[in-house]
């Protein structure tokens, strides 16, 4: 029967094509961000679903150019060809890499043919999603997916599934993109902005308590999940909110809900930095915090190949020559890895995005935020969703999360229309950014 659901749904999506190509180029969306064939495995076994809802993505993306040309001037915006600099530089890295034949813990031609399919389907969603109906079914789909695995983490804990943790810690599903529940942990966070932000833009107290569930649920996830990052990042995101969101009432209610979150996520890392001490004073070479040494081998191995890098995941061959002994890890930082293995230039066009993000930010905190409109709703939520992932990015390698790239998609069209119809169209406010 879910076979015969999936089969409907494809061939669904393949006949809205002519009439409506963004919903086409949403099955994509939802497959890339949900992974369904790593949940669901024997429903998907055999079929090719990423390959069938990319191709009906290009056909709507050559559609969409048939019909509505101007739907590309978006292509314009500096944010694409800072992706496309560091797309560029990635492969330059490979080319010229002094490593080639270097042992790598993931082979560098997976990394590239990943950020390939990821970048190519950026710049076919782009123009098909540009428009505020696609925009908001976009928005729906990736709080969805974060739902979804906000109830599949907690479900594990209540149904005590306990094959799904390691040391105490939940994994997400087996062989899937977010098997470390680290990288799973980022897309929930990423989906609680436009959760919390969409409790202030409904009025009946049914729809809030359910939206309020929702995040304390999500909090509970990332507790099972164990990840310091989340810990941060979930600070750093409520402090954006209450920047912009000024509201009292709101701002206590999260501040009190986040101390109880924080109470029991405190504990759970206090005894995980207990373990680690423990285990560092048996075994003497082991760091204590393998983290800090990579980013110091990182540091001092930009210098080294600053124009193009050591090359695609050399990260680990370049530190075991020029640093023997002092670290058997990757970076552990996405701008590390950016600038270490794909060069300086990589690293700065991925700070640049972040400074890009930010001046959003700023931008709508001095205009000020409208929760009665979609579009101050889809960004401010898409702004604060990035920062927060910039913020997890300082301890994971996040180069070929999808999610991230889905966000810039709906961060770039909502700030575009925002400049346009909700914000003020001064040379400080509508800075084509």
């Amino acid at each position: 029967m879910a076979r015969i659901l999936l089969f409907f749904l494809l061939i669904l999506s393949g006949l809205c094509l002519f009439a409506t190509p963004w919903f086409s180029a949403l099955a994509y969306v939802a497959n890339s961000l949900l992974q369904p064939q790593y949940i669901w495995h024997w429903v998907f076994d055999g079929i090719p679903v990423f390959k069938i809802t990319a191709a009906l993505a290009i056909l709507s993306f050559l559609i969409t150019f048939a019909k509505r040309k101007s739907e590309f001037s978006i292509y314009k915006c500096p944010q694409n060809f800072l992706l496309m600099g560091i797309w560029v530089w990635m492969h330059l890295s490979d080319i010229f890499s002094p490593f080639t034949n270097a042992a790598a813990s993931v082979s560098p031609a997976i990394v590239l043919d990943t950020i390939d399919a990821i970048l190519i389907m950026y710049f076919v969603l782009l123009p098909v999603l540009n428009a505020e109906k696609p925009l908001k079914y976009f928005c729906s789909i990736f709080v969805l997916v974060g739902v979804y695995y906000v109830y599949w983490a907690n479900s594990a804990y209540f149904t005590e599934s306990w094959h799904l943790f390691s040391n105490n810690r939940l994994k997400g599903p087996a062989s899937s993109p977010y098997a470390d529940g680290n990288v799973l942990s980022v897309l929930i966070l990423m989906t609680l902005p436009f959760l919390i932000l969409e409790f202030g833009r409904r009025g009946g107290w049914a729809i809030r308590l359910v939206l309020a569930l929702f995040v304390v649920f999500s909090w509970h996830s990332l507790i099972l999940f164990g990840s310091r990052a989340a810990l941060l990042s979930s600070i750093v995101m409520l402090l954006l909110i209450a920047l912009v969101v000024r509201s009292k009432k709101m701002n206590i209610i999260l501040g009190i809900s986040f101390a109880v979150f924080v109470s029991y996520q405190g504990a759970l890392m206090l005894q995980r930095a207990t373990d680690t001490v423990e285990q560092a004073q048996v075994g003497n070479d082991e760091p204590i915090n393998p983290r800090l040494i990579s980013w110091s081998v990182g540091l001092k191995l930009i210098p080294e190949y600053p124009l193009f890098g050591a090359g695609v995941q050399k990260f680990e061959a370049a530190s075991r020559v020029h640093f023997p002994g002092k670290t058997q890890h990757v970076a552990h930082n996405t701008f590390l890895n950016f600038s270490v293995n794909s060069g300086l230039i990589a690293g700065v066009c991925y700070l640049l995005l972040i400074y890009t993000i930010l001046k959003r930010f700023l931008a709508i905190r001095s205009h000020g935020y409208d929760q009665t409109s979609f579009l101050s709703y889809a960004l401010l939520s898409s702004t604060i969703s990035l920062l927060v992932f910039f913020v997890s990015s300082v301890f994971l390698d996040l180069i070929i999360f999808e999610p991230f790239y889905m966000m810039l998609i709906i961060n770039l069209i909502a700030w575009e229309f925002w400049i346009k119809r909700d914000g003020c169209n001064t040379s400080e406010t509508a800075v084509n950014l």
